[in-house]
């Protein structure tokens, strides 16, 4: 049974207010927007996740929420890991391979430059920088635990700009 996965990278955070935590940065106003026009793509796919897991940082539960709203899933199923935070290519494959194999999509919302590195080392393809809201669309048929370096097909990459 195939497994599709959503890396996507959160929307544009706050970046001039030194007053606070990195891990507490929030999403700007234009961030709130493409966060949910993140959910409508989605949606548009016909591509319900059986599991969203997302980074503890606030900017990556944002993220999440509000792509959420767009979408038939319960806010509350929302899993946040704290191992997503600043997480290596590794941490996050990590956390692929642990997967369920009762799931068959899953949304991952977390970090640069972590996302990209991972996108292209599962897929062997250039994909370059993961914009702010970017979204990678992989599959790969088989389980969860198979994951790996070059054996998961790179459906699409949409950025945040052709999500207008």
């Amino acid at each position: 049974m195939s497994k599709e996965l959503f890396l996507i990278r959160h929307a544009e955070a706050d970046a001039n207010n030194f007053d606070i935590k990195d891990i507490d940065r929030p999403l700007t106003a234009d961030g709130e927007i493409v966060a949910s026009k993140v959910g409508r793509f989605l949606k548009g796919q016909a591509k319900s996740p059986d599991a969203i897991l997302a980074s503890s940082a606030l900017r990556t539960r944002q993220t999440s929420g509000f792509l959420v709203e767009q979408i038939d899933f319960d806010p509350s199923k929302i899993q946040v890991l704290d191992d997503l935070y600043e997480a290596s290519t590794r941490i996050l494959l990590k956390a692929i391979n642990e997967l369920g194999n009762h799931l068959h999509t899953v949304v991952m919302v977390a970090h640069n430059p972590a996302i990209s590195f991972l996108a292209e080392y599962l897929t062997g393809d250039i994909i370059g920088n993961v914009s702010p809201a970017g979204i990678v669309h992989l599959k790969y048929d088989g389980g969860w635990d198979e994951f790996s370096k070059g054996n998961v097909e790179l459906i699409e990459y949409t950025s945040a700009k052709e999500l207008e």
